[in-house]
């Protein structure tokens, strides 16, 4: 039985680590893409193969836990941590299209390491304990990391400051949330004390309809993700709505997945995960119906509450259905989310210079949300 500190510390090193790998790494590119586009007069295309680079590396981040197993989880935790924050750093000391793709990808490949062995982490060292929401208490990161990056980004540019200095400054904010990561993660961790490799990989259909889900959703989720604040840019010219809404995500991401925890502990967890994946695409479908200020910030308000809430029940309850090794079973989602997270921002960037209008784009998000809804009930529930 851990004690109520050495709980808070492991629980404060999973929130600073998916902080990192998926607040920053992968969320600070919205409210700095406005900016960047401008001022290097780049296209929506350019912008989402950009974006697709560091998922198409997070692809492989998660494809790597399946082929090699590693000895010391904790190694890998810190280093990818600290790789993500360089990377994204060093975004801010170059113009190069080239080196940008590159520093994205590499931060793709970081980013999936950490969060894929911070889920493993969290897993098995709670699993034990009465409480299992301590499990899930690292998700936090996520909306915190949004808003700790958007409020950062808001302030450097309201001081005259650039798309570059955004980019440093919020490396720096990231090697200092990789000091608990590095102090509170336990030393004795190892992959062969916390994973089952003794028993047998095994896919079901319910697996694999849950996956096929994740990689819709990946879709959905993320051209809303990538796009949101040069929407609010475009569509209402308020320079501080391209910040205020993607700060209304992480503040509704914070208490996500506490919440739809709480809902999926008094229903089926598949049926909690189709109402989390519908209040999305009903956050959606207001932005395209219509795009007021009021709106937006709705939208963005059901975002943020569902995201982190439907990615984390995704993959507990992925995991109920995989038999075999935790981390392969988080491995094969994430590669389903990834594949899904590299053709969104790709698609909606070209639609988006073909029509100069978001419309389209957000139509195929709302499309692929409303089937990964579906796809997540599990298809045991439709048999006699």
């Amino acid at each position: 039985m851990k004690s109520v500190s050495e709980n808070f510390k492991i629980i404060l090193a999973g929130t600073c680590s998916t902080l990192i790998a998926i607040g920053l790494s992968r969320f600070i590119y919205t409210p700095i893409l406005p900016d960047m586009q401008s001022s290097l007069n780049l296209t929506s295309t350019t912008m989402g193969i950009l974006s697709s680079y560091n998922y198409f590396g997070y692809l492989i981040g998660s494809l790597i836990p399946i082929i090699w197993k590693f000895s010391n989880l904790r190694i890998i935790i810190v280093f990818s941590s600290i790789i993500s924050v360089i990377t994204i750093g060093l975004m801010g000391l170059t113009t190069n299209i080239k080196v940008f793709i590159l520093l994205r990808f590499l931060c793709g490949i970081s980013s999936a390491l950490g969060f894929i062995f911070t889920i493993s982490l969290m897993f098995n060292l709670f699993k034990s304990d009465i409480n299992k929401s301590l499990q899930l208490y690292h998700f936090c990161g996520i909306g915190l990391g949004i808003i700790i990056g958007t409020i950062t980004v808001w302030i450097v540019s309201s001081n005259n400051l650039f798309w570059n200095h955004q980019w440093m400054i919020i490396g720096c904010i990231g090697l200092i949330a990789c000091i608990p990561i590095i102090f509170f993660i336990p030393k004795q961790l190892s992959s062969t004390n916390i994973t089952s490799d003794s028993i047998k990989t095994k896919l079901s259909n319910d697996f694999v309809t849950i996956s096929l889900g994740y990689f819709f959703f990946g879709v959905g989720y993320i051209i809303f993700g990538t796009f949101i604040s040069a929407i609010a840019w475009d569509s209402l010219g308020i320079s501080s709505y391209q910040y205020l809404s993607w700060i209304v995500v992480g503040f509704f991401a914070i208490p996500s997945v506490l919440i739809w925890n709480s809902v999926s502990n008094k229903f089926r967890t598949d049926s909690s995960l189709f109402f989390s994946c519908s209040t999305i695409t009903l956050g959606v479908t207001i932005l395209f119906v219509n795009n007021e200020p009021i709106h937006f910030l709705i939208a963005c308000m059901l975002y943020g509450l569902g995201v982190p809430g439907t990615v984390a029940l995704i993959l507990v309850e992925g995991k109920k259905r995989f038999i075999g090794n935790i981390n392969i079973s988080v491995a094969i989602m994430t590669t389903a989310f990834s594949i899904g997270q590299i053709l969104g921002p790709y698609v909606s960037g070209i639609l988006i210079d073909l029509e100069n209008d978001y419309k389209s784009s957000v139509l195929l998000a709302i499309v692929c949300l409303l089937i990964s809804s579906i796809l997540m009930l599990d298809p045991k529930r439709f048999k006699k």
